[in-house]
């Protein structure tokens, strides 16, 4: 996969989580269901990924308890994927000579 598919997989987990904790306080439940859902799915087809590029220790946990709505643990996911975005873009800048 190339990087710039993969940065927008990583992208689309960002806004699938941003979703996510805007959600919490509603009594939609079908659609925080539906949402858990796609993040699972989304987190575990990125997770060989994530776990070579995670700034975090305990990644795994920590994206996991964000599936289930914690907005702590949904920030930190975030910010993780932000670096990781970011770390992306960082390699795709061309070099100063």
């Amino acid at each position: 996969m190339t990087d710039k598919k993969m940065r927008a997989k990583l992208r689309e987990l960002d806004r699938l989580y941003a979703e996510h904790a805007t959600n919490q306080g509603g009594d939609d439940f079908e659609k925080q269901n539906k949402l858990r859902i796609e993040l699972l799915d989304s987190f575990l087809a990125l997770k060989p990924y994530i776990k070579r590029r995670t700034k975090l220790q305990w990644y795994e946990p920590t994206y996991n308890y964000a599936i289930t709505g914690n907005l702590e643990y949904i920030e930190a996911a975030r910010e993780d994927l932000a670096h990781m975005i970011g770390q992306d873009a960082d390699t795709d800048s061309p070099e100063k000579a």
